[in-house]
């Protein structure tokens, strides 16, 4: 808008004279600070947990670094106090950029974004779960006896092997979770058509009494486990036994892979399971490292 002052001089206003009062070195001073700032806090926690270049002596040179130039850098920046409206100007573009990196799928901050997503809905599943809760009528005194005898007639040996092998099916997928979310990679969502695919290979497995694979070009893949010799393998059993496979670790930790489905079976002599995946959520390029010739797994692998 343009605008006469009392002098008779044109004068511009509105929107586009805050735009051009922006002071663009400052707003960049703003952000590399808070960028370093944030690296040295994620260089620290990385560089403490054992997970920071592989290396203590490397990683703390480089936290140093990162210490040095930060100090520097806020000598510097000395004079740029933070006053309005740079501070807003900043955390705006800060927000902006965050955005458009998690929809965009930058790492990792797009699996943070599909946790909280995940996270969210799962809330909101729960509490519309409980809202369709309705009271029942109380059990009659004669109706608790049965049930208590019913409970006390049961024994260890007759624990039914599909309710056994439905919950460890569960617990290997909970436990790869934790795995991945403490490597800053994205949980994996249970898929029930990847569970029938499942479930059937892991049937015919226990039928042969062997491992096998599902033949190539087919949509989907899986990592095999079991044998004969023992029911009373758990769910710590199976994940520690893929996490000490190279292959097999790759389909665990894989940040490709959104969504899986493990199917367990449990016979008079022994215990069968399979890892299910989609193929068409990997890339064969960087995740089929071993089919490309190459004998270095890609850096997500560690």
């Amino acid at each position: 808008m343009i605008r006469r002052n009392r002098h008779g001089k044109s004068q511009v206003s509105g929107l586009y004279v805050h735009f051009l009062r922006i002071d663009f070195y400052k707003l960049f001073l703003n952000l590399l600070v808070l960028a370093l700032f944030g690296g040295i806090l994620w260089s620290a926690v990385k560089l403490f947990s054992g997970e920071f270049l592989h290396n203590p002596l490397i990683g703390s040179l480089v936290l140093f670094v990162e210490i040095v130039v930060f100090v520097l850098l806020c000598r510097h920046t000395r004079a740029n106090k933070w006053r309005p409206p740079s501070i807003a100007v900043t955390a705006l573009v800060i927000m902006t950029m965050l955005i458009v990196m998690a929809f965009a799928g930058v790492q990792p901050i797009s699996n943070y974004k599909d946790n909280i997503v995940l996270n969210a809905s799962e809330f909101l599943k729960n509490n519309d779960n409980q809202n369709e809760i309705t009271s029942t009528i109380p059990a009659t005194e004669n109706a608790q006896e049965d049930t208590q005898y019913e409970s006390k007639s049961i024994s260890q040996n007759d624990v039914n092997f599909d309710d056994k092998a439905a919950k460890i099916e569960q617990e290997v997928l909970a436990l790869v979770n934790g795995i991945r979310t403490n490597r800053g990679t994205s949980i994996l969502v249970w898929d029930d058509e990847l569970y029938i695919h499942s479930k059937n290979h892991t049937e015919e497995m226990t039928e042969r009494k062997q491992l096998f694979h599902t033949d190539v070009g087919m949509p989907y893949a899986e990592n095999c486990w079991g044998g004969e010799g023992s029911t009373s393998w758990d769910a710590n059993t199976i994940v520690n036994s893929w996490m000490g496979s190279d292959f097999h670790r790759t389909w665990l930790l894989c940040p490709n892979l959104k969504h899986i489905a493990v199917a367990v079976l449990i016979s008079d002599t022994g215990m069968y399971a399979s890892w299910t995946f989609g193929v068409n959520e990997t890339n064969y390029y960087t995740d089929w490292w071993y089919s490309n010739g190459t004998n270095k797994p890609p850096s997500w692998w560690y």
